[in-house]
């Protein structure tokens, strides 16, 4: 695999640089101006100057949607065909400024009155811009295009408890306006109400739209054991699925991408599938665990079973309990499914939905702090690491690691040594159309049976930003692949 890395940028943003929906721009804070620079080649594109009261104090920084969301806009035949708008949204606590990234002039200025912000991104599409507010009494929608906004009361939980239907992009939103929990619908745009509906919850937790915009999953509180609710996208209860307290109860719920699984974690490591309603039996078949040399290079070794992950024991009195199924993502293709496990903080599961198995475990030198499949190759996975406090030396280089169910073993990728290994994150730059396009070969008439067999075939290069809290830098990988393999 040949690897080629950018320099390393410096970035005022604490989140870092954040790559474009298209894959097309990274954008970035850079002192008191917003950058925007081409993923593949690094050159800068763009430069604004933010004003003085914003540029030291940027809170939020946020792409407009895709087109995949954007497609529940309103207009005639020939604005619905036409791309989305690809618009930036900077914002402290106070104010908020929209940048069209496709057009210098274009610039949009809000600012929601007294009380600060909570949390904001953008709406629906492109016009929207959605505000909660400091104390989450309300949720504000403002609208770029017809210069009104509209106020929602009760907001219960802030961004986990709200969401738009993919596809239609009608709004949900939780809501506890007096002793109950309520599931409240809205219709795109006018955020005319639709249906509210009283929740059977104790205390519910956060709401999720299924990717194909069919169900809406709301899960209660962890006093409740394992309970989620499945309600129609137009607010009907569909089913429940309930079971005694097991320790702690739920921690995570995640959708596969096609709407067909729903995979709850819980507290007590179970991972638990609501198609089947079947416990996964956790059998690896492969355990690769992180070496680093004296050198300070890191890769993987196999281990041959039997294996003892290492562990770490929660405190009783610990408020935050080391316990417990925290992440739990889905492969874009529905096929894979990682899990990290709070008792084994350091260790990485992957399984299979096809048979519900164990494919992998990646034991890492250090905590895992995310786990990232990439949006357009189905089984290619990112891991990023903490610091490894056994190890901080000169020669401790910081890495990120992927794996792949199509490689002989994981991959360790040496980045900067600028960046802090701490303060580690990574972004895929998803430009589908570098990354699903394999372009035809051409054969010689001459060749015959291994001789084609052989031919290597181009495939696309993956790119991915990864930084710290001041830096960043961009880095290309390509690899080749036999055809007929």
């Amino acid at each position: 695999m040949e690897e080629e890395t950018s320099p390393v940028f410096k970035s005022s943003f604490s989140q870092g640089a954040l790559p474009s929906p298209d894959g097309s721009l990274v954008a970035s804070i850079q002192g008191s101006r917003l950058v925007l620079q081409d993923a593949t080649t690094y050159e800068i594109k763009r430069t604004t100057q933010l004003p003085s009261e914003l540029a030291g104090n940027v809170c939020f920084l946020k792409w407009s949607p895709s087109r995949a969301r954007s497609l529940g806009r309103e207009g005639n035949e020939e604005s619905i065909n036409a791309p989305p708008p690809l618009r930036l949204l900077v914002a402290d606590d106070q104010s908020i400024e929209i940048y069209d990234a496709n057009d210098s002039d274009w610039k949009a200025v809000l600012d929601p009155g007294f009380g600060g912000m909570k949390f904001v991104d953008f709406g629906c599409n492109a016009d929207e811009v959605l505000v909660l507010s400091e104390f989450g009494l309300k949720v504000t929608i403002w609208s770029l295009k017809s210069n009104f906004h509209i106020d929602l009361q009760h907001p219960k939980l802030g961004p986990k408890g709200l969401g738009y239907r993919p596809g239609t992009n009608q709004f949900a939103l939780l809501t506890r306006p007096a002793a109950h929990d309520v599931l409240n619908i809205y219709s795109t745009q006018s955020y005319t109400p639709i249906k509210s509906v009283e929740l059977p919850t104790v205390d519910a937790q956060a709401l999720k739209w299924s990717p194909d915009g069919r169900w809406i999953a709301i899960w209660d509180s962890p006093s409740a054991g394992y309970r989620v609710l499945l309600y129609t996208a137009n607010g009907q209860m569909f089913r429940t699925h309930e079971q005694p307290v097991v320790g702690l109860g739920l921690r995570t719920v995640e959708w596969s991408s096609d709407g067909e699984y729903l995979v709850l974690g819980g507290y007590d490591g179970s991972v638990i599938e609501m198609r089947h309603l079947t416990e996964v039996k956790i059998l690896a078949t492969d355990v690769w665990s992180e070496e680093l040399s004296v050198q300070g290079e890191r890769n993987y070794t196999l281990i041959t079973p039997p294996v003892n992950l290492p562990t770490v024991e929660s405190v009783a009195s610990d408020p935050n309990p080391k316990t417990g199924v925290s992440v739990l993502s889905f492969s874009p293709n529905n096929i894979l499914v990682a899990t990290k496990d709070e008792k084994m903080p350091s260790s990485v599961w992957i399984w299979s939905l096809e048979n519900l198995r164990t494919l992998a475990v990646l034991v890492q030198l250090s905590q895992v702090k995310a786990i990232q499949w990439h949006p357009s190759r189905g089984d290619l996975l990112a891991v990023v690491c903490g610091a490894d406090p056994s190890n901080v030396t000169a020669n401790n280089i910081p890495s990120v690691y992927l794996w792949s169910q199509h490689w002989d073993y994981p991959r360790t990728i040496q980045v900067s040594r600028d960046l802090v290994a701490a303060h580690l994150w990574l972004r895929w730059i998803d430009d589908k159309g570098l990354q699903s396009v394999r372009e035809d070969v051409g054969f010689d008439e001459t060749m015959e049976g291994d001789e084609v067999s052989n031919v290597e075939a181009p495939v696309a290069p993956i790119y991915f930003v990864v930084g710290d809290k001041e830096r960043y830098q961009i880095i290309r990988l390509e690899e080749a692949t036999a055809v007929g393999e």
